[in-house]
């Protein structure tokens, strides 16, 4: 089953979301330039879940708030919360340092990585990860929990997990793995890659621009001596060889006397050790389910998203414009001029958004796969029974929520010099047994204008927003008609009466139709039609109540509170 939700929502100038620039994003469509809200902005702003860390003291948006129990963290910082879950035993205290070490090198990223920041601002010397990794809640508490419980039951594999020469090994591995290199010459590097960081990391700087050696933690190299040894020796690879080859040989014995740790072979059960590691990490976070996750870590599940989301994009064509402006000095001299000039750009649009959920992957991303029942009917039972269950609430209340914060956010960007906090004016969602996802944004190649051809277009037709909710709903009318679209519309509007769903009988011409010579009137098409939102609790039931009814006959009210479960923290 697929839910999908068309919003058409005109915005007062702003600058929602800019380029490098600094100028409102824009794209051509249908060889006009539109504006343009990138879908990377539009899932951050409506999965906002706050960060107390920040200069802003950010709180959670509403999807976040409404789903506490289960929203997620993209964060760097996996190894810092691996920390503070080792403030308690029983591991030994004295693995803390070395498993804080092993979970910094399990996310390898081939970015460099900012030492610093600008301004002159001290860099967060919290342990962190290469690679931004998207956790669920508790992750890290589960992490160490059942790195505890493998500690006795894996030894060998723990062991081999926690040694720094294979983790660092491992992580240079992952940084070559799409490199044009053979497998031998990959191989070599690998090998020789912790006597470098060990004892040749000036001789790998030689010759570049001045670059200090990075910083070893706590007497080991890390992530930051992985990216430099793999970017460096590829391009050494092709252009010295000679030096290349220097560097890749074997250690001599000074070398030796400062390399403490062996890289043991890999066990047997190693495998399985990592796969343990990675079930811990599943998907039970909200947002995960809805936007997926992609790691290169044997330690993270990657998750297949739920969601498509489109890149939001004016109806019509969208001019940039700029604004001039001053800033007085407040106790500057009367006559002396303006304390500060400068230029900003913005943008007025009336943007077409859509979303595509996919509502048996959702569902597969919450409960998991089926137990097979010939094989282990207890636990085919208890998926059966309650994790389904369980999953199907949490994914109604993650459909009804997302539909409202959808509806009710607008990204942040420059909103303080803006406040374009501006409603959708018509919101369609569409409910569809086939996989089969339709974007209507063709509705809108040939842009919307402000006066209809034809007065009977809109009932407001010499309006922005009711012009492209008419060519919006003609051109669905058309689309069902032509491919025999069989599915589900509801369709919302704080002003239906104003903005209705309809669409006209035309000829092969493109004329409207005709009935005892008078031109046949619209034809509203939607199943149910609705001027209140809904989804708020002591309030009027609206969209939100029906769209979670039709997809999974569920009472709003019965599960509007299932993303409230207590849960750890991250």
């Amino acid at each position: 089953m697929l839910i999908e939700i068309h919003m058409i929502q005109n915005h007062s100038p702003a600058n929602l979301n800019r380029d490098d620039l600094g100028a409102p994003k824009t794209c051509v469509f249908g060889g006009i330039t539109r504006a343009r809200i990138s879908s990377q902005c539009l899932k951050r702003s409506i999965r906002n879940p706050g960060n107390p860390e920040d200069v802003h003291k950010r709180e959670p948006g509403m999807f976040a708030q409404a789903m506490a129990g289960h929203i997620g963290t993209k964060t760097k910082y996996f190894p810092w919360l691996v920390a503070q879950a080792l403030a308690d035993p029983p591991i030994p205290s004295e693995d803390h340092r070395r498993i804080v070490l092993a979970a910094q090198r399990i996310a390898a990223s081939k970015e460099k990585e900012d030492r610093g920041r600008s301004g002159g601002e001290a860099a967060d010397a919290r342990p962190k990860t290469a690679q931004l990794i998207h956790l669920g809640p508790g992750h890290a508490q589960y992490f160490v929990e059942k790195l505890d419980e493998l500690r006795r039951t894996h030894k060998e594999q723990y062991e081999h997990f926690l040694n720094p020469r294979v983790g660092f090994e491992e992580m240079v591995g992952d940084l070559l793995a799409d490199e044009q290199l053979g497998i031998d010459d990959q191989k070599r590097i690998v090998k020789a890659s912790w006597l470098i960081a060990k004892c040749r990391m000036a001789q790998l700087l030689q010759g570049e621009e001045v670059q200090p050696e990075p910083d070893l933690e706590d007497g080991q190299p890390g992530a930051e001596h992985a990216g430099l040894i793999a970017e460096r020796l590829v391009d050494l690879y092709s252009s010295d060889n000679k030096r290349f080859k220097d560097l890749t040989k074997a250690a001599d014995s000074e070398e030796k006397k400062q390399i403490k740790e062996d890289a043991p072979m890999k066990p047997k059960g190693m495998d399985d050790f990592m796969g343990a590691l990675k079930a811990v990490n599943g998907c039970d976070a909200v947002d995960i389910a809805l936007f997926g996750r992609m790691t290169t870590s044997p330690a993270f599940q990657d998750v297949e998203a739920a969601m498509q989301v489109a890149h939001a994009i004016s109806t019509h064509a969208a001019v940039t414009e700029t604004d001039y402006f001053t800033a007085v000095d407040d106790l500057g001299k009367s006559g002396g001029g303006a304390g500060h000039v400068d230029e900003a750009m913005y943008v007025s649009a009336c943007f077409y958004k859509y979303f595509s959920l996919d509502w048996d992957q959702l569902l597969f991303n919450l409960a998991g796969p089926e137990p097979d029942k010939s094989k282990d009917d207890a636990a085919h039972t208890q998926w059966t029974k309650e994790i389904k269950p369980t999953a199907m609430r949490l994914a109604a209340a993650t459909l009804g929520h997302f539909i409202r914060a959808a509806t009710m956010t607008t990204p942040s960007g420059k909103q303080n010099s803006h406040a374009a906090n501006n409603e959708p004016c018509g919101i369609l969602v569409e409910i569809r047994e086939r996989k089969a996802p339709t974007s209507y944004a063709n509705a809108f190649a040939e842009p919307a204008r402000r006066i209809g051809d034809m007065p009977d277009d809109s009932p407001d037709y010499v309006s922005l927003t009711g012009r492209s909710i008419a060519q919006f709903g003609d051109h669905l009318y058309a689309l069902r008609r032509a491919y025999g679209i069989d599915s589900t519309l509801l369709w919302y509007s704080p002003q239906a009466w104003r903005y209705p769903l309809q669409g006209w009988e035309r000829e092969l011409d493109g004329q409207k139709k005709k009935e005892n010579g008078k031109q046949k009137p619209p034809v509203s098409f939607a199943k149910r039609i609705f001027d209140v939102l809904g989804g708020k609790k002591d309030a009027p039931a609206g969209l939100v109540e029906a769209v979670v009814k039709e997809v999974c006959d569920l009472e709003w009210g019965s599960v509007c509170d299932a993303g409230k479960a207590p849960s750890k923290e991250a």
